[in-house]
């Protein structure tokens, strides 16, 4: 993958940290049930000691400095060992440090100890959230084989450094650094062969195709058509138009009217108005056709979708 699409997919992973854990746990007889977090990604990293995440009636079993990514909100539960019992984990003894950090000790005169780092993240971007419902529900990580190896290693260490002591600015330390390692992760995963599976990727991936994509990204408001984007990319209209359906899997103007909305509905829920500079700001001339395609691509009107925690309408 050339720099430019490289950079084209990263620039979309812009994380919001929802919550962080660091668990202390002894032996092998402990378990936590984790309910399904909607809209969120989630990521687990055993810093010390070995697990077993236990997901879609499958086994993982993790061990030190193994990461487990979670694409979508999935319950699952984290283990001792396969035999154990998991417990719901709002009936866990946890403690609350702030309003999206926590700890949770459990047998900890047990002199075999597993640390474990989980954070829950969301992805707020449209297309950073396309490109999660494209990866795989579950994503394993094995300290010695995934290839940013020695920079996540050394992310963990620092992590699990902050973890260990009370350091001024120790929470804000760790999610920073949690939110740098669940962009690796991804980052990882993107690199991998099994990203080739991703529809998006690889028209993004593609000279012409992602050169298109990027013009219609980085200039949402420009009056775009499919000629004037097939000259941007040297093609003629007809054979851009074909290339584009083939690759992305909709029309050109099918996926700008889509980017458009999904753009808008991001900036609603940060809490921008929608008036007329608004609007022309994403290539619309008025605010009723706006607010009519609004509502036929993402489902609701604007006030109910302010309201509600809706997923982007990409596909």
């Amino acid at each position: 993958m050339n720099s430019n699409s490289y950079n084209e997919i990263l620039h979309y992973l812009k994380l919001d940290s929802v919550f962080y854990s660091r668990s202390t746990l002894g032996g092998d007889k402990w378990g936590v049930d984790l309910p399904a977090f909607e809209n969120t990604s989630m990521f687990h990293i055993v810093t010390s000691g070995s697990c077993v995440v236990h997901i879609n009636e499958k086994y993982h079993h993790l061990s030190t400095g193994d990461l487990v990514f979670i694409s979508r909100a999935c319950g699952h539960s984290v283990k001792g060992s396969e035999e154990a019992k998991a417990i719901d984990l709002f009936s866990q003894p946890v403690k609350q440090i702030s309003n999206c950090y926590e700890t949770l000790e459990l047998n900890k005169d047990n002199k075999d100890q597993t640390t474990i780092l989980c954070g829950i993240v969301r992805i707020n971007h449209p297309a950073g959230t396309m490109l999660i419902n494209e990866m795989p529900d579950i994503i394993v990580m094995r300290q010695e084989e995934h290839m940013f190896g020695s920079m996540m290693n050394e992310i963990v260490r620092l992590i699990a450094r902050e973890a260990a002591g009370e350091f001024i600015g120790g929470e804000t330390v760790i999610t920073r650094l949690s939110d740098v390692l669940a962009i690796q992760a991804i980052r990882s995963w993107i690199e991998s062969s099994d990203s080739f599976k991703s529809r998006w990727i690889q028209a993004i991936k593609d000279e012409k195709i992602g050169k298109a994509l990027s013009c219609l990204h980085n200039e949402p408001g420009k009056t775009w058509t499919v000629e004037s984007l097939g000259k941007e990319v040297g093609m003629s209209r007809t054979a851009f138009s074909n290339k584009f359906s083939e690759i992305v899997g909709d029309s050109v103007l099918n996926y700008l009217t889509k980017w458009r909305m999904n753009l808008a509905g991001m900036r609603i829920k940060e809490g921008v108005s929608v008036d007329l500079e608004f609007v022309e700001n994403l290539g619309y001339k008025s605010e009723s056709a706006f607010r009519r395609t609004f509502k036929k691509i993402m489902g609701k009107n604007i006030s109910e979708f302010k309201n509600k925690e809706d997923s982007f309408q990409l596909e």
